[in-house]
């Protein structure tokens, strides 16, 4: 009995430490990859999509753990400029869901901000830390579930930029889309710039 007490306390001792560590590691990047590392710099990574000064790439050569939780190995880093400032992960499993947010609630306290979106039943939680922000999207409706960390000194310079083109010259359709369509994928672009 003393022993597994003493277990526990050693463990919950090392969690302790550990949880600046990985605060700390956020703010300097995921993982081991630094935030502004250029796509080139990076081995193992391949673009999977992107337009003009954003660009899209995944390692498949990589398993992920995400604050003890193996997620699946889609993980999509993004880069504006050809700079590293995003890791999107779809999750699959409320469960896993769940056991990332209530890691990261302990972690970093209640949401700094949290939003919900009737159209698809989206809630949106967000927390900010000094140069990071991690956010978590859950649709209640379809059941599809994301975390995002952006490194927001990049981040909102992308932001800016895809701002400043759509108010330059709103987007139109690439090819014929019905009014609904062509809404539809102006709200999710919008959605996309609301980090």
């Amino acid at each position: 009995m003393k022993s597994a007490v003493k277990t526990i306390m050693v463990a919950a001792f090392l969690g302790m430490l550990l949880a600046p560590v990985q605060a700390a590691e956020l703010e300097s990047g995921f993982m081991d990859t630094k935030w502004a590392t250029p796509a080139k710099d990076l081995k193992g990574f391949t673009q999977v999509g992107g337009s003009e000064k954003i660009a899209y790439y995944v390692n498949l050569r990589r398993t992920y753990t995400f604050f003890g939780t193996e997620v699946p190995d889609d993980v999509v880093y993004g880069f504006y400029d050809d700079k590293f400032f995003a890791v999107y992960v779809n999750i699959e499993g409320i469960d896993i869901f769940s056991q990332i947010k209530s890691y990261i609630q302990h972690k970093y306290g209640v949401p700094s901000k949290v939003s919900r979106e009737t159209r698809g039943n989206l809630t949106t939680y967000s927390w900010k830390l000094n140069q990071t922000q991690i956010k978590f999207k859950h649709h209640e409706t379809s059941g599809k579930m994301k975390i995002s960390f952006y490194y927001l000194p990049i981040a909102k310079q992308a932001n800016a930029e895809m701002k400043q083109d759509l108010e330059d010259e709103p987007p139109g359709p690439v090819f014929p889309l019905s009014a609904v369509r062509q809404s539809e994928a102006i709200r999710q672009q919008m959605e996309f710039l609301s980090f």
